[in-house]
C-alpha cells in the first residue's frame, strides 16, 4: 500500500509563499538603515565624524540581510495563485525599495571614506534637509503598511482614504526635503570662491546622494499609488 505524501493545507502555502509579508520585512530594513544613517548624518554634520566607520559597516549588513529577502520574495512570487495586485507594479516597488539601501550604502562608504567639513553657514540647512529625508522614508513604511491593511480589507472605503493619506505625508516630505535642497545648494554655491573645490564637488554630492533617497521613496508612494488605483 502507497503512503500517502504529506500535502500542505493550501491556506500554509499561500501564507509561505505570499510576498507581502517579505515586502514589509524588507521596508523594515530600509527603515532601520535610514535610521540608522540619519543618526550618523546629524553627527556628521555637527563635525563628528568617530562613529562612521561603524555605521557603515551596520548599514553594510542591513543592506545584505535585505537583499536575501528580496531574492525570497522574487523566489517565491506566487505562479498558480492569483496576488491581488499586478506581478509588475509589485516588483517595480520592490525594486525602488531597494535603490533607498543601494544609495544608503554608497553614502556611507563615501562619508566614512572622506570627512568634508560642513560649513558653519550651512550646517542648519543640512541637518533640516537630513530630517526631511527620514521622515519621507517613515512616511513611505507607513504607507506601505496601510496598502498590505488594505489589500486584506478588500480595498474598504476608510482603509483606502487612510492609504491615500499616508501616500500624501511621503509627497509632503518629499517637497519640504526639495525645498530645502534648492536652499542648500544655492548656500554652497555662494561659498565656493572660500572652499577648496574637492569640498564644493563634495558637498553638492552629499546633498545629491540625501536628496536621492527621499526621491526613491517618493516612488515608492508613487507605485503603491497606481497598486491601489482600481
Amino acid at each position: 500500500m502507497e503512503k500517502d505524501h504529506f500535502r500542505a493545507p493550501v491556506s500554509d502555502t499561500f501564507r509561505r509563499k505570499s510576498p507581502f509579508k517579505l515586502l514589509l520585512e524588507h521596508m523594515n530594513k530600509v527603515r532601520e538603515c535610514i535610521d540608522i544613517l540619519g543618526e550618523g548624518l546629524l553627527s556628521y554634520y555637527k563635525g563628528d565624524y568617530s562613529s562612521f566607520p561603524t555605521i557603515a559597516e551596520r548599514v553594510d549588513k542591513l543592506e545584505h540581510e535585505a537583499d536575501l529577502i528580496k531574492s525570497n520574495i522574487r523566489n517565491h512570487l506566487p505562479k498558480t495563485i492569483l496576488m491581488p495586485v499586478d506581478k509588475g507594479k509589485f516588483l517595480w516597488l520592490l525594486r525602488e525599495e531597494d535603490k533607498i539601501l543601494d544609495h544608503a550604502e554608497n553614502l556611507a562608504k563615501m562619508l566614512d571614506m572622506r570627512h568634508t567639513a560642513i560649513p558653519k553657514e550651512l550646517r542648519e540647512g543640512f541637518i533640516d534637509h537630513a530630517k526631511f529625508v527620514i521622515k519621507t522614508v517613515k512616511a513611505m513604511e507607513k504607507a506601505v503598511e496601510n496598502v498590505a491593511d488594505l489589500l486584506e480589507t478588500g480595498f474598504v472605503r476608510k482603509e483606502r482614504q487612510e492609504t491615500k493619506e499616508a501616500i500624501y505625508k511621503v509627497h509632503e516630505f518629499e517637497h519640504k526635503a526639495d525645498e530645502k535642497k534648492y536652499e542648500i545648494t544655492k548656500g554652497i554655491y555662494k561659498l565656493e570662491k572660500k572652499l577648496d573645490p574637492m569640498d564644493v564637488y563634495h558637498l553638492l554630492k552629499i546633498a545629491d546622494w540625501v536628496d536621492d533617497i527621499a526621491d526613491h521613496a517618493e516612488n515608492v508612494a508613487d507605485w503603491l499609488r497606481s497598486m491601489i488605483a482600481k
